[in-house]
């Protein structure tokens, strides 16, 4: 009997779950292709010419080496937007092939899953296990806002899951010093430079994941002074993260971007002139605020047992001031989108995964105290088992829907390829199941639906369509257009 649970333990060790999750996570990646801002970002930005991706584009140069892309960014700083990082990335993945950025962006995946585990309870790896490993699997595959945008598609990744490594990375010296006070006790000589980079390129990240790092790290600064054990990377990380948030928000070219988009961009919810209506704040309340909040959901739940069962005079200790410090960082951010003009729900990643770091933090004290986990034991199994069950049951469905979409791109641009030499070639709309569109309605955008098609991923109706001219000039095609009507308008 011993050898059979034996078996079992070593087959569904959180090593093999973790590969397994990563595996599937990795066909998923090879089987999108470049879509969308992909392609308008393999040309170098003309930012002379209203840039790349509104209607109307002229033509433009593909990049061909490390120098079109800094010129590229260079140009998209002072055009566009101050998000250097992330979108040089997706230049550079546009340039060198997307099947590198699958392999890379996996690990990258599985790194920030780990890194999850680490942050939020101070342990190593080899402390890992089971238990772990399927809340965070089930956490990243279910509770992650809009995570086709986020973690699979190009550019989207490159934005939000590689800008989230960079920011949790940051943060990951202060978790490690607040679990464990005699933590680099005394810094080595690299320290300070290292946090100087890190602090640098965790505010130059995305808005939304360094504001939520700004606000935790702010925490951490006033609680290592209370405690007399302030050191001076701490100090130098913190600042240099501010020089790369001013970078990032005070680019001239946001203000810039804003103009052409009030001018030139079609959004028929929310026209410029209804900007800070409340049309805009209701929209932002329900499209974003909430949409994001009512995933954490379940992971409120396990910090709120946590708390609520220990005694009432020991529920500020040093678990519930981390949970708060990540808790404060997510909602934080939450409420700012409340006030911008187009608030996605993609918006929420750095959000989320900080609660779902803040909900580690409670699993494992009721992993140390037996007594109460032994109780919630019975609980856990039928939670992971239908939790499992339905990770395998929408893992399905998610892969039939993206590879029956990739078939059909696959078929369009061979057809497309066959008739290039028309002057015009007019191609069928990109479908998916009707089940898709009700599913992601209801859990956010796990995978395509008609919404992601019609606002930018497919080719368009309309012949002076951005990605429409970006996609002929990208595959050597004259002009194509696609039939029916306008998808976005409601």
């Amino acid at each position: 009997m011993k050898n059979g649970e034996q078996s079992i333990n070593k087959l569904f060790s959180w090593q093999i779950i973790f590969l397994l999750f990563i595996g599937l996570f990795l066909v998923r990646n090879f089987m999108l292709p470049m879509v969308s801002d992909d392609i308008p970002y393999a040309f170098i930005w003309d930012g002379a010419d209203r840039g790349n991706l509104l209607d109307g584009v002229g033509t433009r140069e593909r990049i061909t080496s490390f120098g079109d892309i800094i010129i590229s960014q260079w140009s998209h700083y002072f055009t566009w937007g101050g998000r250097i990082l992330g979108i040089g990335l997706t230049q550079l993945f546009a340039w060198q092939g997307k099947e590198l950025f699958n392999v890379l962006n996996t690990l990258v995946f599985g790194g920030l899953i780990l890194l999850a585990f680490r942050l939020g309870t101070g342990l190593s790896l080899r402390s890992m296990n089971r238990t772990y490993m399927l809340w965070l699997v089930l956490s990243f595959w279910f509770l992650l806002p809009d995570p086709f945008l986020t973690t699979l598609w190009m550019c989207g990744s490159c934005v939000f899951l590689w800008m989230g490594l960079l920011e949790f990375l940051f943060l990951m010296p202060f978790a490690a010093k607040y679990w464990q006070p005699d933590f680099w006790q005394k810094p080595p000589r690299w320290a300070v430079p290292l946090m100087a980079i890190s602090g640098l390129c965790a505010g130059w990240s995305v808005e939304t994941g360094a504001a939520a790092t700004g606000f935790i790290a702010l925490l951490a600064l006033l609680y290592f002074r209370q405690q007399r054990q302030l050191q001076l990377w701490m100090i130098v990380g913190f600042l240099f993260l501010c020089i790369g948030g001013l970078m990032l928000t005070q680019a001239p070219g946001e203000m810039v971007r804003l103009e052409l988009q009030r001018l030139y961009e079609y959004n028929p919810a929310l026209p410029a002139d209804m900007y800070w209506t409340p049309l805009m704040f209701q929209i932002n309340f329900f499209e974003c605020f909430l949409a994001v909040t009512k995933l954490w959901i379940p992971l409120l739940g396990l910090i709120g047992f946590y708390i609520w069962q220990l005694p009432v005079g020991q529920r500020w200790n040093r678990t519930t001031r981390f949970q708060a410090a990540m808790l404060g960082g997510a909602i934080s951010v939450m409420v700012i989108m409340l006030f911008v003009p187009v608030a996605p729900v993609r918006a929420g990643f750095f959000s989320t995964v900080a609660v779902i770091v803040a909900s580690l933090s409670a699993l494992k004290e009721l992993l140390n105290n037996q007594v109460v986990w032994q109780k919630c034991r019975p609980i856990w199994q039928t939670v992971t088992v239908i939790g499992m069950v339905l990770l395998l049951v929408t893992a399905a469905f998610t892969c039939k829907v993206e590879w029956d979409v990739r078939q059909q791109w696959m078929s369009r641009i061979d057809y497309i390829n066959a008739n290039r030499e028309k002057e015009l070639v007019v191609v069928h709309q990109v479908d998916v199941w009707p089940l898709a569109d009700e599913v992601c309605e209801v859990w956010t955008c796990v995978t395509w639906n008609t919404d992601i098609l019609a606002w930018g991923s497919d080719l368009e109706p309309r012949p002076e369509g951005s990605h429409n001219i970006m996609y002929a000039q990208y595959y050597g095609w004259k002009k194509v257009i696609t039939d029916g009507e306008d998808r976005r308008i409601p």
